[in-house]
């Protein structure tokens, strides 16, 4: 999961230095039992934000399991702007899109 939301933030970041956008605010925290939070904006408005941490399996409550959740905001091509929120765990990811 770590790798991911680094691939992600280096991703993001690539396309920011492609289009010379720059990231305005940028926190991050990492935990050793592999829980996580981190935030950034960029000076596009595009702004991103999740948080993961360790919960006991609904299967089975000794087996621990990562729950992620967070949001992202970004502006298409026609200019309206999107919040994109959502839960990704056990029972898989699970988006809600709002136009804003």
């Amino acid at each position: 999961m770590k790798f991911v939301a680094a691939f992600a933030f280096v991703c993001l970041l690539g396309l920011c230095l492609a289009q010379d956008t720059s990231i305005v605010a940028d926190d991050k925290e990492m935990n050793v039992d592999g829980s996580y939070k981190f935030r950034y904006e960029q000076s596009d408005g595009q702004k991103r934000e999740e948080t993961a941490e360790l919960k006991a399996s609904s299967a089975d409550p000794e087996v621990q399991a990562i729950s992620v959740s967070g949001s992202y905001e970004y502006t298409d091509n026609d200019g309206k702007r999107y919040l994109v929120t959502y839960t990704a765990d056990e029972n898989g990811y699970r988006p809600m899109v709002k136009q804003l």
